[in-house]
């Protein structure tokens, strides 16, 4: 089970304590990076991972058919977690060829 952090004297800020990020490559050259967010409010007493990745999903809902490309990686390893192509998953198989 992984250790929870506390919270930070000053909140929680994106990119410093997100578990994951995703990056969206669009059809018109734009690429976008998206922190999760991963607590209620600024001065939540935890984060929650599940939380941030439902957000994600919910953003890929919305704009999913305008970006060509989206990948959710972990921020701690820098590995990808899951990957899209104009909003629906990739499988594992193709990860290799984005």
């Amino acid at each position: 089970m992984m250790q929870q952090r506390s919270r930070p004297k000053d909140g929680w800020k994106l990119g410093r304590d997100s578990y994951t990020k995703m990056i969206t490559w669009y059809a018109d050259g734009n690429i976008r990076t998206w922190y999760s967010l991963d607590w209620r409010h600024r001065y939540s007493p935890a984060r929650d991972r599940q939380l941030g990745m439902l957000r994600h999903y919910r953003r890929l809902r919305q704009w999913g058919r305008r970006c060509t490309t989206a990948v959710i990686y972990d921020t701690a390893t820098g590995l990808p977690l899951a990957k899209y192509r104009e909003g629906e998953p990739v499988s594992p198989e193709e990860h290799q060829h984005l």
